[in-house]
């Protein structure tokens, strides 16, 4: 109980905030550059996705390097991450996508009820955690690359989302898997069966969501009208003539 307290005064310090306010500073930072480079429609969404996706290249490069400071700024640099989110959605939320208003709003809601758990309970935060908790969170890249490549009006297939949307459920599984392989399948911290519990949770509101949008997306494809056949068209364009 002690160590809990310590870990909520730690985390209550001005410091630790600051270093969280200067992360979302800087990716709105970023964000701004990169969309002052980019064109078209969707240029808010196709921002966020990309940064996300070098936050994310940044999250993964940090714990090789350092895995006692990665653990130390971890939740400061996904705390900041979030608020980053928060803010784009706040400034852009009338150019924003409804579904994607709809599926951030649930899903930072939900991540912000859980940050303030973790705050409480993520003592100790071992390596076998950093290692899961790195490997479930990169397994968004599949989707925001995916994302990005649709957004920035290049064609993506059915059988592209399809692929990207097992390959994500397939990566978050390896995540899982290897978590409870490094604990050899047993829990010493309760800080250990949060994580589980989080992830899993998580991972039931992106399903829902990425079902319901792929559901959306087949019923919409369904009601496009086939392409002629070539050989009809030809025939079509030598009546015309000869009328």
């Amino acid at each position: 109980m002690d160590v809990i307290w310590l870990n909520f005064f730690n985390t209550s310090s001005l410091q630790y905030w600051l270093d969280i306010f200067a992360i979302c500073g800087a990716c709105l930072f970023v964000d701004a550059l990169i969309m002052s480079q980019l064109k078209g429609q969707h240029r808010a969404e196709r921002s966020h996705y990309l940064l996300s996706i070098l936050s994310v290249v940044c999250y993964v490069a940090l714990f090789p390097l350092d895995s006692e400071l990665f653990r130390h700024y971890w939740m400061q640099i996904l705390l900041g991450l979030y608020l980053y989110d928060l803010c784009i959605i706040a400034r852009d939320w009338r150019q924003l996508k409804p579904s994607y208003r709809t599926f951030y709003s649930v899903h930072h809601g939900a991540s912000l009820l859980l940050f303030m758990v973790w705050h409480l309970t993520f003592v100790p935060f071992t390596d076998a955690m950093a290692i899961g908790a790195l490997l479930w969170v990169s397994s968004d890249v599949w989707r925001w690359a995916e994302q990005f490549w649709r957004l920035s009006g290049r064609h993506s297939s059915n059988k592209l989302r399809d692929g990207v949307y097992y390959l994500e459920r397939g990566h978050r599984i390896f995540s899982y898997a290897l978590f409870l392989w490094i604990l050899e399948f047993q829990f010493t911290h309760t800080s250990e069966v949060v994580l589980l519990v989080s992830g899993i949770l998580m991972d039931i509101i992106d399903t829902y969501f990425q079902q319901q949008a792929r559901r959306i997306h087949k019923i919409k494809q369904s009601f496009k009208p086939l392409p002629e056949d070539p050989a009809h068209v030809k025939s079509k364009r030598k009546r015309k003539k000869a009328a």
